[in-house]
């Protein structure tokens, strides 16, 4: 179907684009929310004594302290300042989507 005096480029940039923003804001959220997290189950499940070393992230830095080490306030403070930074970045993504688009998701 066309619109009476747009173009293909014209109804993607007025119709199409508009339509979708909805969507792309609510991912970009999704995905800002899990941004500091890098997949533990990947990095705890190739582990081996050889590269340990080198491929520590927070989350198996979290699992070896307080599993492994025994240090369980430790860990779970670590757990809860990677949760409030995760918090900060999402808040500060929405304050942007609604400064932008007038609409958010909070």
């Amino acid at each position: 179907m066309s619109v009476d005096g747009a173009n293909r480029w014209g109804r993607i940039r007025h119709i199409t684009i508009p339509g979708l923003m909805p969507t792309f804001v609510v991912l970009f959220l999704l995905s800002v929310g899990n941004f500091i997290s890098a997949g533990f189950d990947q990095y705890f499940l190739f582990a081996n004594p050889m590269v340990t070393n080198n491929i520590e992230v927070l989350d198996t830095f979290v699992y070896r302290t307080g599993i492994t080490l025994g240090q369980y306030s430790f860990a779970s403070a670590v757990g809860i300042l990677k949760t409030m930074i995760s918090i900060v970045l999402l808040f500060t993504a929405n304050w942007i989507a609604k400064k932008t688009r007038g609409q958010s998701i909070i």
